[in-house]
């Protein structure tokens, strides 16, 4: 019965709506739903199917946030260290930032995603050879460390330096030997967009009306510890691992989910390692052109809801909305 509910919500979305992607329901872990929708290439007429990989963008978040917080119960990183214990060029970062900020958006570090001319910048970092880790170091300081939270995707990179620096591992081998291997994420890593990845679909835009191919994420062109390509069933092993214990102490569980900051597009909506943490939720997203992800997480029941798209404008918070009291009645 959920099923054909479900199934008809998304239909009557589609008919003034275009759906390009993947939607996995889970309840106390079982697959209840798993449904796949559109073209991973409309160019070349290739459909999406349920093991379709997709650029997962700041999704990866919680990956990294995992990790930090795993060789932190090992011992190896203190959430109150200032990064340049662990990479030596971060010394010149504010002497206020700890692993903590950088983990919960308070460091005060700019955004790299918010620079306006991030493509153009990071081509002429190329022709120049310049180094990346030196451009980030460089960003301005926006406010005192932990005065406030305010989105940041630099600090995010800056962990994945931190992990490397700790391993001796490059980022894809250390979560290959942390998460994916012992969690049979098959159909998951580093994505590089110029790399042939057999499955992978194309991101889509529109433009003046009409379906486009999207441009790639802005720092791909980059070599630096970058986002993630993943497939639903993927990701709900990895949610299974998580939530159930497997990953994390009790103990370190409740740091990564605690609230410790308010978000500043919606004063209900809390913050804690890598999630978005609501009354009842718990979820992360991503965007990056041609590409968007969601995961919630709702305890109570043991409700997951995943959906990978691969068309930017997808809104998956107003599907997600439609698809609710079907989930919850």
């Amino acid at each position: 019965m959920l099923i054909e509910q479900l199934d008809k919500v998304i239909e009557n979305y589609v008919k003034d709506n275009f759906l390009c992607g993947n939607v996995l329901v889970t309840k106390q872990g079982k697959e209840v739903f798993h449904r796949s929708y559109g073209q991973a290439s409309v160019q070349l007429g290739v459909p999406n199917r349920a093991d379709t990989k997709f650029h997962i963008a700041s999704v990866t978040k919680m990956v990294i946030s995992a990790a930090v917080l795993t060789f932190s119960e090992r011992g190896l990183i203190g959430l109150g260290d200032h990064p340049g214990k662990y990479v030596e060029r971060f010394k010149a970062l504010h002497p206020g930032i700890q692993i903590h900020h950088l983990l919960s958006h308070s460091s005060g570090l700019h955004d790299i995603y918010a620079l306006p001319d991030l493509r153009f910048e990071m081509s002429r970092l190329n022709v120049e050879k310049k180094d990346f880790v030196d451009y980030l170091v460089g960003l301005s300081q926006d406010f005192e460390p932990g005065e406030r939270w305010s989105y940041n995707s630099t600090g995010f990179i800056m962990m994945g330096y931190i992990l490397e620096s700790v391993t001796g591992l490059s980022f894809e081998q250390m979560l290959d030997q942390l998460f994916f291997t012992p969690l049979h994420m098959k159909n998951t890593g580093v994505d590089l967009p110029r790399i042939v990845n057999a499955g992978r679909a194309f991101g889509h835009s529109i433009l003046d009306g009409k379906l486009t191919n999207a441009d790639n994420d802005r720092l791909s062109e980059i070599d630096a510890p970058g986002e993630l390509y993943s497939t639903t069933g993927d990701l709900d092993k990895w949610c299974d691992a998580l939530f159930s214990g497997k990953l994390l102490s009790p103990e370190t569980m409740n740091k990564m989910f605690t609230p410790y900051y308010t978000t500043t597009f919606d004063q209900n909506l809390r913050y804690g390692y890598g999630w978005f943490l609501g009354p009842s939720f718990r979820a992360i997203g991503g965007g990056t052109p041609g590409f968007r992800s969601e995961i919630w997480y709702y305890p109570d029941g043991d409700l997951r809801v995943i959906m990978l798209w691969n068309y930017e404008k997808v809104n998956s918070h107003q599907l997600f909305g439609k698809m609710k009291p079907i989930l919850f009645g």
